[in-house]
């Protein structure tokens, strides 16, 4: 191949790479996030404690040192909440949320952050105790059934309610956080524009 050939080639391919980059130097480019804002779900809460309790084998007992051999051994821990969240019909969160700690008797923890595109959407929450069926009907250390319905404001022992729903309107903004929370005085969940928070700072 000439020296002359290869030249022309080689112009050929620089003129096609400039007009490509010329080409791709016109198409809008949109930053990460501009226009959109966020939904934040956060929260913290007491759950309800159950107690599940089963019969040892006999093998199991013969495993057992004699002072500790019982015929029935109880464990608890906290009932887990389930999570469903639909945005303008569609469902975008339906999660089973168990307590913090290995044994599941700490506070249960809820953090979702949903990034949307600005606008006004329908958005339909529930937070929901699930208690396995063979929790159904034990009784709680705190002395109530474990599938019992807690009275409303704290009477009990300041566990969250075992269903909090929430169904309203959002409006996202860029830039912007709504956030959704558990307020324990009205034993709800409620949505905190960034206006609401920052009128409510000191």
């Amino acid at each position: 191949m000439s020296r002359t050939i290869v030249r022309g080639v080689a112009v050929l391919v620089t003129g096609a790479a400039v007009l490509a980059l010329g080409a791709l130097s016109r198409i809008p480019y949109t930053p990460a996030g501009a226009g959109h804002g966020v939904l934040r779900l956060s929260w913290r809460v007491r759950g309800e404690r159950v107690t599940e309790c089963r019969r040892l084998t006999p093998e199991e007992l013969e495993a057992l040192p004699l002072h500790m051999r019982r015929p029935e051994v109880c464990e608890g821990r906290i009932a887990p909440y389930r999570l469903r969240v639909v945005i303008d019909g569609a469902v975008v969160e339906d999660t089973l949320i168990r307590a913090a700690g290995a044994r599941e008797d700490r506070p249960i923890y809820v953090l979702r952050d949903f990034t949307l595109a600005q606008g006004v959407y329908a958005v339909d929450i529930a937070f929901t105790r699930e208690v396995a069926a063979e929790f159904e009907g034990a009784a709680s250390r705190h002395g109530a059934g474990a599938g019992e319905e807690r009275p409303r404001g704290g009477e009990r022992d300041g566990s969250a309610p075992a269903r909090v729903t929430l169904e309203t309107v959002v409006e996202i903004r860029p830039g912007r956080v709504s956030l959704v929370t558990f307020d324990p005085d009205r034993d709800a969940l409620v949505l905190r524009s960034a206006e609401d928070r920052e009128r409510s700072r000191p």
